[in-house]
């Protein structure tokens, strides 16, 4: 009876213990599944927001590009320019400093050029909202994402080669989002959660 008592013994113990390592060992896998699904969504989170920071600054390339088109040349004091590259029929004249703040609007149903940019002037609305096509706007819709764009054009220098009319243009598209580690904020300067994207233009076409 005693030798049965400690065999019932010994059967508990070995139980508690097998019971123990496979709830340490599911424990184990549960965290590196979730850990795994975190990354896996940060990367997924960071590729769309390197892709709407690039499409700021191409969509203000491109009507760069469509002035240039629309221009003609001009005398601009010893030399021919396109003194409308920066404003006509497109503003995206900039500033010196911490630039002009634009938002970038895209219209599908627009006969011109489908992309402009809207000067943000003292507004802190930044969000991009998802659209019934899918695609990314600051047109708000009952789908709210998680992403903030702005683009600031700066100028950066209007020393020789460059000058007044054709300065060095710096192009600075931000792009931030909301994440479990990272709460909303209306200037990106305050989160880790962001990708910022630069490109120089120039009115190139002058020399």
């Amino acid at each position: 009876m005693k030798k049965s008592t400690l065999q019932s013994g010994q059967t508990l113990i070995e139980t508690i213990v097998a019971s123990s390592v496979l709830v340490v060992g599911i424990i184990g896998g549960l965290s590196l599944a979730i850990y795994s699904f975190t990354n896996i969504s940060s990367a997924a989170t960071s590729d769309v927001a390197a892709g709407l920071a690039r499409e700021g600054l191409e969509a203000t390339r491109r009507l760069r590009d469509s002035n240039w088109l629309a221009g003609t040349l001009a005398d601009c004091g010893g030399y021919f320019c396109y003194q409308t590259w920066l404003t006509a029929p497109y503003d995206l004249s900039g500033s010196a400093g911490a630039g002009t703040e634009y938002r970038v609007i895209f219209d599908p149903e627009a006969t011109g050029n489908k992309w402009t940019l809207a000067a943000a002037g003292g507004l802190t609305d930044f969000r991009l909202y998802i659209q019934p096509g899918g695609e990314y706007s600051h047109t708000a819709t009952a789908s709210p994402s998680p992403f903030f764009r702005k683009v600031a054009v700066i100028y950066a220098s209007d020393t020789a080669p460059y000058d007044a009319t054709s300065p060095l243009v710096l192009v600075r598209s931000t792009v931030w989002w909301i994440d479990r580690r990272c709460a909303e904020v209306a200037d990106p300067a305050n989160t880790l959660c962001k990708i910022v994207s630069e490109a120089y233009l120039s009115n190139w076409k002058n020399y």
